[in-house]
C-alpha cells in the first residue's frame, strides 16, 4: 500500500494502524513501513500520541449531525489555539475521538500557556469596579508633561508614560479616589468633608488640599511621595487602614515594595537630584510686581500648557499674589481675576482676553 500520500489525519483514521498502536499488531509491517516513509515519520509521532491519548476516552458513537457540528468546532478552536487544521476525511470513531483530544489539548496549552501576572494598577482597578461608579482613565502618551483636570478642581500633572483613573460622579457619594501607574504632581482641592484619596501601587495616599508628588513605577522597587505643601498621611494596602506615616512640607517618604517598610526622610537626607522631566513641584508660584508674561511662562512650563494672550496690551500689568497652595485651573481663576480678564480652557489650551494694564 502507497502510504506516501497519508498525514496525521490519514493514520489516526487507519484501522491497521491503530491495532498496532493499541495491540501492538503487524508490527513488522508498521516498523518497515517507518523506514521506508521517513519522511512521515514526525506524522506517525502525532497520530500515535493522540491515539494513544484518545483510549482513555469513554466509547461513543457520533451521529452525522454531531459530526459536522463537532468538525465546527475544531475549526473554530483552531484559529485560538493556533492547532493545525487538517482536511475532513473519511469519520470513523478514532478520528472523533482523537479530534475531541485535539481539541482538549490545545484548549489546555492555551490556558496554561504563560501569562503576564496583572500589574498593580490593573488590581486597584479591578477592585474600583465593585464600586460601581464610572471611571475615566487618562494617560500621557507623548514625550512631555501633561496636565489634567479632575473633576472636583484638583490638577494632575502627569509625566511622559503615566495614567490615572478616577470616578466621574457629583454629589457628597462621590470619592475623590485617584489611581496612579507612573510618576505624578498632584495639587488637590481642599474639602474637608470629603478626603482626596490616591491609591499608588502598594501606597494609599489621603489628603485634605495639598500639594505633593508620587512615584509609583510598575517596575520600581520603591514607592516615593514628596509633599510640597500642606500634610498627606500614608498607609499600605495590604496592612490595612492604619496610618503608616505622616508627612509634612519638604518631607519625602519612600516605601519598599517588597517588605512594605516605609522610610521618611527630611530634606536634609533627601537625594539631591534633578526632577525627570520640569513639573510643578520644582517651581515657586509666589509673584511679587512679577510681569504678566514671567508669570504665564512660568505656568507653561511648570504643567505643560500652552496659555495664549495679547502680549503687547499685557506688557505693562504685573502681578502680586501667593499661588502655591491652588491647583492649576484655581490659579488661572485668580489670575484673570487679578486681571479683569476672561478665560476659557480647553484642555491644556488656555486663552486670555483682556483689557490691558496701565501704570501711573
Amino acid at each position: 500500500m502507497d502510504y506516501s500520500a497519508y498525514d496525521t489525519a490519514d493514520f489516526v483514521c487507519d484501522d491497521s494502524f491503530v491495532a498496532w498502536v493499541k495491540e501492538g499488531r503487524d508490527s513488522a509491517h508498521w516498523e518497515q513501513l517507518i523506514t521506508q516513509y521517513p519522511g512521515k515519520h514526525e506524522a506517525i509521532l502525532q497520530a500515535r500520541a493522540i491515539i494513544l491519548a484518545a483510549a482513555q476516552l469513554p466509547a461513543f458513537q457520533l451521529k452525522e449531525q454531531d459530526q459536522q457540528l463537532m468538525w465546527n468546532e475544531i475549526q473554530a478552536r483552531v484559529e485560538t489555539t493556533g492547532i493545525v487544521p487538517v482536511a475532513k476525511r473519511r469519520i470513523g470513531y478514532w478520528y472523533w475521538s482523537a479530534a475531541a483530544v485535539c481539541i482538549m489539548i490545545g484548549a489546555a496549552l492555551w490556558w496554561m500557556r504563560p501569562q503576564e501576572p496583572p500589574t498593580a494598577y490593573a488590581r486597584l482597578l479591578e477592585d474600583a469596579k465593585l464600586e460601581g461608579n464610572k471611571r475615566v482613565e487618562e494617560v500621557n502618551k507623548g514625550k512631555s508633561i501633561r496636565t489634567v483636570r479632575l473633576p472636583d478642581g484638583s490638577s494632575v500633572v502627569l509625566q511622559p508614560g503615566a495614567r490615572i483613573s478616577y470616578p466621574v460622579c457629583a454629589g457628597k457619594s462621590c470619592k475623590r479616589e485617584v489611581y496612579l501607574s507612573g510618576a505624578a504632581f498632584f495639587e488637590v482641592s481642599r474639602n474637608t468633608l470629603q478626603p482626596f484619596v490616591v491609591y499608588a501601587n502598594e501606597m494609599v495616599i489621603n489628603v485634605l488640599g495639598t500639594s505633593f508628588h508620587v512615584k509609583a513605577y510598575e517596575q520600581d522597587s520603591l514607592v516615593e511621595v514628596k509633599v510640597k505643601t500642606g500634610k498627606v498621611a500614608l498607609s499600605v494596602q495590604p496592612l490595612g487602614d492604619k496610618v503608616i506615616s505622616n508627612v509634612s512640607a519638604n518631607q519625602q517618604a519612600v516605601l519598599q515594595r517588597k517588605t512594605l517598610a516605609m522610610l521618611l526622610q527630611q530634606p536634609e537626607q533627601q537625594q539631591k537630584k534633578a526632577p525627570e522631566t520640569p513639573e510643578a513641584i520644582t517651581y515657586s508660584f509666589d509673584f511679587n510686581d512679577a510681569p504678566v508674561d514671567s508669570v504665564m511662562t512660568t505656568i507653561e512650563n511648570a504643567y505643560g500648557v500652552h496659555i495664549s494672550y495679547d502680549k503687547a496690551l499685557l506688557a505693562d500689568c504685573r502681578l502680586t499674589a501667593s499661588l502655591t497652595d491652588e491647583p492649576l485651573y484655581e490659579k488661572i481663576r485668580l489670575i484673570c481675576k487679578a486681571l479683569e480678564a476672561g478665560c476659557i480652557i480647553e484642555g491644556n489650551d488656555i486663552k486670555l482676553t483682556a483689557k490691558g494694564c496701565r501704570r501711573y
